[in-house]
């Protein structure tokens, strides 16, 4: 109860003051290309792939991918999350740079109406996501053929670039095969320590600390990449696409590498994060039960092996999509 009301007070006081702009100009209205350009970043998100069920000799890759402008401005953003932090008793202190990297994605704006066309090196196909919307402020998914490809457990997409931008963007696409293991994890307070039951600790955790693995959880899941012969491993999250960066690098540092689904929440202020974080919501259990579903019609022939923990209802949600 304590934790609750210290959450609402603090939600309160940072609400309106991190807002993002409600209002985005079309790309007539911008007069911009429709492919992301030098003014934009694009972020993709590591890939799922899986063997086409009308041609299996070629594969589809379920893309997400986010479209913002390049140029950020955190003072405002910046100026919030260090009171919020104050008024849980915590100070920034010389950590100012990673309180940044961890907000940056909500101190973004969003474009809509860009279309990312990405290519894989060994598959035949170049593959253009559906338009990102107004509606999920910039963001894009869907799944797309890339043709035939050389048979690998990890593959690179990359971003193909706008007009006169040598950037590079790109992410992981993890094909497997519709038979043999996958496991689905949960991350917080599975595989990473967050405190989502403390506010304090979990506001800690998300925007200051080092991000620390469960004790004993990466040697589990080396073993069961070993005894499961090269599982796919597929890792769920209840917190907002802003914290994938984080999140996903973390994950590439300590466990098995593997697709991470967020959630596409359109989180207007980072209060609203951490209440979706350390809140056993219905979005988040929907977000969840929903991912599993795509993931059994991506691959209705794989055996999965769930693990979570009760802090987010995980044993609920995977009684809901299995039983």
């Amino acid at each position: 109860m304590r934790s609750t009301t210290l959450l609402s007070v603090l939600a309160l006081s940072a609400t309106q003051a991190i807002a993002r702009p409600a209002y985005y100009q079309t790309p007539d209205e911008r007069g911009l290309l429709d492919s992301p350009g030098v003014l934009d970043d694009v972020l993709l998100f590591d890939a799922p792939a899986f063997p086409d069920p009308k041609n299996p000799g070629n594969t589809i890759a379920s893309f997400q991918t986010y479209v913002s402008l390049r140029q950020i401005d955190l003072g405002v953003a910046t100026a919030a999350i260090t009171d919020l932090l104050s008024k849980a008793g915590i100070q920034v202190g010389n950590q100012l740079s990673t309180v940044q990297e961890r907000i940056k994605l909500f101190g973004s704006i969003g474009l809509p109406g860009k279309n990312v066309e990405v290519v894989v090196p060994g598959c035949s196909t170049s593959a253009k996501l559906p338009s990102t919307s107004v509606t999920d402020l910039g963001l894009a998914s869907g799944s797309v053929s890339l043709g035939s490809c050389v048979d690998a457990q990890e593959m690179v997409a990359t971003v193909v670039p706008g007009v006169l931008d040598n950037r590079k963007f790109s992410a992981s696409v993890f094909p497997s095969p519709n038979s043999g293991f996958g496991i689905i994890s949960d991350i917080d307070d599975t595989i990473k320590v967050s405190n989502v039951l403390d506010t304090a600790a979990l506001l800690k955790s998300t925007f200051l600390d080092e991000p620390k693995a469960v004790s004993g959880m990466p040697a589990l899941y080396t073993s069961l990449k070993t005894s499961l012969q090269n599982p796919q491993f597929v890792y769920l999250t209840g917190s907002p696409y802003q914290f994938y960066p984080f999140l996903n690098k973390f994950i590439d540092s300590n466990y098995p590498k593997g697709p991470l689904f967020a959630q596409n929440l359109t989180i207007l202020n980072i209060p609203q994060a951490i209440e979706f974080i350390s809140g056993s919501n219905d979005k988040t259990f929907t977000h969840k039960t929903s991912t599993i579903d795509r993931l059994q019609t991506m691959y209705p022939q794989k055996k999965w092996l769930v693990i979570g923990d009760s802090t987010q209802k995980d044993p609920e949600v995977y009684a809901s999509a299995y039983v």
